[in-house]
């Protein structure tokens, strides 16, 4: 039995410390994987944000949990007569989110980096998709490289404008009032 606990604790001292070397391309194409396959649309609930824990940080998970209990607090105040607070995709510059992704450069400024992401939407049997660029930010702490912020780089009129976290924060400030 003893064994077996050292085991466990080996392995995941090793998935630590293997996520704590990745490089930044490695961790933003995980949340941008979990992104694709999830297809979520307005504030992720619970179990949404577990998934996302492992590749984004401390404080993006904590304001992730802020906007929910505001939608919460709204929800109930509202007795689900009016919309959400934010409705569409969170995550990118498209209200209708995005259906595929691409990684570009990454360029790391010490704790810092930031890595182009070449997003597309396209409705099935579309000849051509709506595509644009979006800016991760991630930052290395003590788990390693994960992504902290995402930068909106939709050119349209009624795109997301400004970063995910500034959005993060308009939604939690919703004070129910």
């Amino acid at each position: 039995m003893r064994h077996l606990i050292v085991a466990a604790v080996m392995v995941a001292g090793f998935s630590f410390a293997a996520q704590a070397g990745e490089a930044p391309t490695k961790i933003a194409g995980a949340f941008y994987k979990i992104y694709v396959q999830e297809k979520p649309r307005g504030v992720p609930d619970e179990a949404l944000r577990a998934k996302l824990r492992p590749v984004i940080s401390t404080a993006l998970y904590g304001l992730l949990g802020d906007a929910a209990a505001a939608e919460e607090a709204h929800r109930k105040k509202i007795n689900n007569e009016e919309p959400p607070l934010f409705e569409g995709d969170l995550f990118t510059s498209l209200y209708e989110g995005a259906t595929s992704y691409k990684l570009g450069t990454c360029v790391t400024e010490s704790d810092k980096a930031y890595c182009d992401v070449e997003l597309s939407y396209a409705e099935p049997g579309d000849a051509k998709p709506t595509t644009w660029t979006d800016k991760a930010a991630l930052v290395r702490g003590p788990r390693g490289w994960l992504v902290d912020d995402v930068a909106f780089g939709g050119a349209w009129d009624f795109g997301q404008h400004g970063t995910l976290r500034s959005t993060l924060r308009q939604i939690a400030s919703y004070s129910g009032e």
